[in-house]
């Protein structure tokens, strides 16, 4: 749009393509509530005021206007459904604009998947901009699809305008130690004027100000008040999470008041489709701080505007002259629910509904299909006995951390077997990327299984496959399964599938509607409570097994790592 289009009907001499009559508009600049009317033209806010005249009106009978919601960090892989698929999901709750690092798809496609991400998003209702993911791969610690240089990188950030900066900058010892590589990288985004987001858990002190000092300037993973805090005093924007396995909401609004609200932005990471349908997206999280006593301007400030400013996004985050024409109406802002969303002055949701349908982009599934390694046999998951306690890896639940404890194996016939009484199961986890089979076994406690096997190609970061299993032939057949459908969630007992999830995009999202991935998602957790697990989603659990990146004891298809150490150990501790 030319900026002399629109200036007629911002002052009134032309109609407004579209009038939103009686409305009480939020504005996130002033903190007040404003009885008017909106001029809407083209995709922009064309003014604010007495406006009479539109090619089409709208009356709003005194419901709120807010701005379109803009989700600050998620990795859209996560939900399991492709890419427009998650633009539908999440379009009726007011989400307009998402801001997504797709480092998953990059660590088992390199740059093509994150080009397919750009690609198949073009031309939707939907604002989605990318941060380069950085760390492809996560660690030299697991066999992984892609290598992302910073060569790789500079032609990227020139041919792509919706590419924001550098996604989560993970491996905090690299940037701290002046890892040559990991600086370059930064340094490439920050001399374009752009934002670099980080990950730096449980991080204090000089530390945490050295990894500052590399323009890092956000962060998502804080889960208390006092990390909150000191990252938000050195000039990091607070990205709070709540997503379907790490929710912090709750843990931090109390960090919320007048003096840090505007360093402070809402964001999912991580949220399964069955999650977003039942309790919402970013729209939940305005809610359930006003529940707890948050202004609701300012609620919504956190949800728009602060986002917006952050990321530099300079038309978007508010109702006003000239910006995006991004807007959901609320009949109560305490309840906070989106009964109409607009985008680019178009209504495109009524009352959690989308009205059309957004056209998808094909692209060859086998394209997509990174599952080489050849199918598993009963001998791959055998462990011969050594002399010595057997290490264990701790399952929290939903918690990305694990720990670590010692007991005594059980054996059988010379070979080291899963210990149901004991809840102290076999696990493996095995490279989807190499022609021979690469493969690592030891031991989990903390699901609760009883009977059967799991596998899931969802392992972060190189996504990995992992098999989880009470017996080695129920675990022989999931695995497989999983490389039959090159990529998926599979139980398996007694011989049988007893449920699946195909995943054919990457082997990390679906091509069903999210409706159906929710339904067999649901239908998989019904599954796993009946065969003894207790976690509530085994399968989000199992995808974080192989982060060794996050503390304490993890497994790649190399073998068991201590992250406190960054350093593989045994299997067995000699005593």
């Amino acid at each position: 749009m030319n900026i002399i289009d629109i200036l007629p009907v911002a002052r009134g001499l032309k109609p407004a393509d579209v009038l939103l009559k009686n409305c009480r508009i939020v504005n996130v600049f002033s903190g007040e509530i404003e009885k008017a009317n909106i001029a809407l033209f083209r995709k922009r806010i064309a003014g604010i005021g007495d406006y009479q005249k539109g090619k089409e009106t709208v009356d709003l009978k005194g419901a709120y206007v807010v701005p379109g919601l803009i989700d600050a960090h998620l990795h859209i892989e996560s939900s399991m459904v492709s890419p427009v698929e998650f633009a539908r999901t999440v379009l009726p709750h007011g989400t307009t604009t998402a801001i997504a690092d797709p480092h998953e798809i990059a660590n088992v496609l390199g740059l093509a998947g994150v080009e397919y991400m750009l690609r198949s998003t073009e031309g939707i209702p939907l604002n989605l901009y990318v941060m380069l993911p950085s760390s492809v791969p996560a660690t030299d610690k697991e066999t992984s699809g892609a290598n992302v240089s910073v060569m790789d990188m500079i032609g990227f950030v020139e041919k792509h305008p919706r590419v924001l900066g550098l996604g989560e900058v993970m491996n905090y010892p690299a940037v701290i130690n002046g890892e040559k590589d990991t600086i370059a990288k930064i340094e490439l985004i920050r001399h374009r004027y752009k934002k670099i987001d980080g990950h730096i858990p449980g991080i204090t002190g000089k530390d945490l100000n050295a990894y500052v000092c590399a323009f890092i300037r956000s962060d998502h993973e804080c889960t208390t008040i006092e990390e909150a805090k000191e990252k938000l005093a050195l000039g990091m924007q607070i990205l709070i999470r709540e997503g379907s396995v790490a929710k912090n909401l709750d843990a931090l609004l109390p960090l919320i008041n007048e003096h840090t609200y505007p360093f402070i932005s809402f964001c999912t990471d991580d949220k399964h489709p069955n999650d977003i349908i039942a309790e919402g997206h970013i729209d939940y999280m305005i809610k359930r701080a006003i529940e707890y006593g948050i202004e609701p301007v300012t609620a919504i400030r956190m949800a728009t505007i602060n986002t917006a400013r952050h990321y530099n996004l300079r038309s978007m985050g508010a109702i006003a002259p000239g910006y995006k024409a991004d807007l959901l109406v609320v009949e109560d802002l305490n309840k906070f629910r989106p009964s109409m969303v607009f985008k680019d002055s178009k209504l495109v949701a009524v009352d959690g509904k989308m009205l059309n349908t957004i056209e998808k982009k094909v692209f060859p599934l086998e394209t997509l299909n990174t599952f080489v390694t050849p199918k598993l046999r009963l001998e791959d998951f055998k462990v011969p006995i050594s002399d010595g306690k057997l290490r264990v890896i701790e399952l929290f639940g939903e918690e990305v951390l694990t720990g670590e404890k010692l007991v005594d194996p059980k054996v059988q016939n010379g070979e080291v077997v899963s210990d149901i009484e004991r809840d102290v199961l076999k696990l493996a986890s095995v490279s989807r990327y190499s022609k021979e089979r690469s493969i690592a076994v030891a031991f989990t406690s903390g699901s609760g299984l009883k009977r059967g096997a799991v596998a899931t190609s969802v392992g972060h970061d190189a996504h990995n496959m992992s098999v989880l299993g009470t017996n080695d032939g129920d675990m022989v057949l999931a695995a497989n399964r999983v490389i039959e459908l090159g990529g998926g969630l599979v139980i398996a007992d007694g011989g049988k599938i007893l449920a699946e999830l195909p995943l054919p995009i990457a082997g990390l999202m679906s091509d069903l509607s999210s409706e159906e991935v929710a339904s067999r998602l649901g239908k998989l957790k019904e599954v796993l409570r009946d065969l003894g697990s207790v976690l509530p989603d085994l399968f989000m659990t199992l995808s974080f097994v192989q982060l060794a990146v996050i503390p304490k004891l993890k497994l790649t298809n190399k073998g068991l790592v201590d992250v406190t150490k960054n350093e593989f150990v045994s299997l067995f501790e000699r005593g």
